[in-house]
């Protein structure tokens, strides 16, 4: 698996689209970039300054604070100033089946007045030139929209060995972008981050109401995009948004259960056997290898030694997504047994009934 996976990093780094080679848009049609933000007081002043200081002037920024606990909607405020294409909406309790984040960007949608809408999360920060050379690009290729990979920023030891796996995974084993591509394929992906669609392709699906009780909400407005004929094009956001997807250990932990758990299948038994499938193939280029050793078997060697070198050419490919030190190379094996136990233990979640838990809410029907 692991060499398909080079070959797939190694082919697509050469096709995948890069809007920040694109001639930023003349000014256009009004964008509703639309925040849900529930405690995200810490990060939310610099993304909404970010989206207010785009060379692309026609926006409204529309953040709905999702009943936080802490001061999310009074920072935004302040950081919007007076600037009247600012908007802060007081979000409601979501109703039952919706899952909170699905519930404040549809209210957001709701008051929503441009012609485009970009989804993207309170705690990343876009370069000046994001929104017009996004809409360039989006224009230009015209399938109904598109979605950036940001470039995360690794602070700690656990996010520098468990970030680069995933972004790796996702890009290059569960979502290559030729599959995403392609309209005959099935295949998706889609990043929170960014997400920018045209007004009438999101109304086309019924917008967020049509995937309230999805809980990779992200992922389920790619499916439903691409259902009804139009495609979220993946493309290169590392040196136009960044942020910081998981604060250390434990936010990696409860992130990656939800996430892998969900995002594949609306059946949660059929998450389990590619987890402990992940973990098994994770060591095998290890134990392969050592086995090799021990008996002297020269052919062992050199397919554990072939294993392990591509799992250490991934990690090396991912760092423009997630910048990591080069001592971090021998170090895939170890994140990707990480997230193979993450979403083992995120379908037992769902099996249980107990649903998992996201922002203080538990959501135990979500699909």
């Amino acid at each position: 698996m692991w060499g398909a996976a080079l070959a797939v990093a190694a082919a697509e780094r050469g096709a995948s689209h890069d809007p920040a080679r694109e001639a930023p848009a003349e000014p256009g049609p009004l964008v509703s970039v639309i925040l849900p933000a529930r405690d995200e007081a810490a990060g939310i002043a610099a993304a909404v300054r970010s989206h207010l200081e785009q060379t692309y002037r026609a926006v409204e920024v529309i953040v709905v604070d999702d009943e936080s606990t802490d001061a999310t909607g009074r920072v935004a405020a302040d950081a919007a100033g007076s600037d009247p294409r600012f908007a802060l909406v007081a979000g409601e309790p979501p109703p039952p089946g919706w899952v909170g984040k699905s519930w404040a960007c549809w209210q957001g949608a709701r008051r929503a007045r441009g012609d485009w809408l970009l989804f993207s999360d309170a705690d990343v920060v876009h370069a000046p030139q994001t929104l017009a050379r996004c809409l360039a690009l989006a224009a230009r290729l015209g399938h109904g929209g598109l979605t950036l990979s940001p470039g995360v920023e690794a602070v700690t030891m656990a996010e520098r060995i468990v970030m680069p796996v995933a972004a790796t995974l996702i890009q290059n084993v569960l979502a290559p972008g030729f599959l995403v591509r392609s309209r005959r394929s099935r295949v998706v992906m889609a990043a929170g981050a960014y997400l920018l669609i045209r007004r009438d392709v999101y109304d086309a699906f019924g917008g967020h109401a049509g995937v309230g009780g999805r809980m990779v909400d992200d992922v389920a407005i790619a499916q439903a995009a691409k259902r009804g004929g139009a495609l979220l094009v993946p493309a290169d956001g590392t040196s136009l948004i960044r942020l910081r997807m998981y604060d250390g250990l434990g936010a990696m932990w409860r992130g990656w259960r939800k996430n892998a758990a969900f995002a594949s299948s609306r059946d949660p038994s059929k998450g389990m056997a590619p987890a402990l499938a992940l973990g098994a193939l994770a060591a095998l280029p290890v134990y392969g290898l050592a086995s090799g050793l021990r008996r002297r078997d020269r052919r062992l060697v050199l397919l554990g030694a072939a294993g392990a070198a591509a799992q250490w050419a991934l990690q090396r490919l991912a760092a423009p997504v997630v910048t990591t030190p080069r001592a971090y190379g021998p170090t895939l094996p170890l994140g990707a047994t990480f997230i193979a136990a993450a979403a083992f233990q995120g379908s037992l979640d769902r099996l249980s009934g107990r649903g998992p838990v996201w922002r203080g809410r538990r959501y135990p029907d979500a699909t």
